[in-house]
Order: C-alpha cells, then sequence, then structure tokens
C-alpha cells in the first residue's frame, strides 16, 4: 500500500515539474524572441581609405601565402615590375599587382594572364588604372606605363 502511494506521489511530482518546465521554457523563449538585435551601423570608407583597404594584408602569412600561389610566370612578371618601379613597392593581392607607394597608397593595378599572344589592355577599377598584360610583355611597354603612372 505504502508503495503505491509513493509512485502516485512521484508521478504527480513529475507530472507537476513537466508543467512548470513547460510554462517556463515557453516564456523564456517568448521574451527571448521579442528581443530583436541592434543591427549595428556598419562604417562607410571613405574613397581613399577604400583603396588604401584594398593592398592591406591581415597578417604576414597572407602575403607570403599570396607570394606563394604565384606561377613562375608571373614571379617574372613580378621581378619586372619592382625592377620598373624602384620607388614604389609591388604589393600581390587575389593575383593582382598593386603599385603602392611609401604610404600604401595604391597608385595602379597591373594584372597578368597567361596566353599565347601578347596583348596589352587598360582600364580604370574604383578610379586606379588598371593595365592589363597577357603573356611575358617587353620591358619598354611596362617602362612607358611606370612613366604614366609617375607623371600622374
Amino acid at each position: 500500500m505504502f508503495n503505491g502511494f509513493a509512485r502516485e506521489i512521484n508521478e504527480s511530482i513529475n507530472f507537476f515539474n513537466y508543467r512548470v518546465g513547460y510554462w517556463l521554457g515557453k516564456n523564456y523563449k517568448s521574451t527571448r524572441q521579442n528581443k530583436k538585435p541592434v543591427p549595428s551601423r556598419l562604417r562607410q570608407l571613405t574613397a581613399i581609405e577604400r583603396q588604401k583597404a584594398k593592398v592591406l594584408y591581415t597578417t604576414d602569412a597572407d602575403r607570403i601565402k599570396e607570394l606563394n600561389l604565384l606561377s613562375p610566370t608571373e614571379g617574372k612578371f613580378l621581378r619586372i615590375l619592382q625592377h620598373e618601379f624602384i620607388s614604389a613597392d609591388i604589393v600581390v593581392k587575389q593575383k593582382r599587382f598593386f603599385v603602392v607607394d611609401k604610404d600604401q597608397f595604391p597608385l595602379a593595378i597591373f594584372e597578368y594572364r597567361d596566353g599565347l599572344q601578347t596583348l596589352r589592355a587598360t582600364d580604370v577599377d574604383d578610379g586606379l588604372p588598371v593595365f592589363i598584360y597577357k603573356n611575358l610583355p617587353p620591358s619598354s611597354s611596362i617602362k612607358e606605363d611606370a612613366e604614366f603612372i609617375l607623371a600622374r
């Protein structure tokens, strides 16, 4: 008789705990859903900050990784650019070669693509001149572009 009575009390306590837990969970969930996250305002970058952000590396390992991804002919193209732009630095990001001044402000963008025919094209990207080369160009054409960039 005592065993049956204890079972009934145990079942009623379990039922009571279940109901209280259900009620607490439902109320906690509804208060949690009512709180909408406050959208953080993203700071708008100026044109100068946006251009500087294009050439900045987050870590030194990222810079080394970008250099390791270059093909042998892209490495030769990088050395040609370094030879022509002695007073500026060359930054490689996403297989694009950025010519930057000592303040890390981009002056121009060079792109190199492998191919059989020599091709030279120019474009503008976000106010920066873009020089696209297909196949290794003669150094005289890069020298002309360097004079154009440095004269600007």
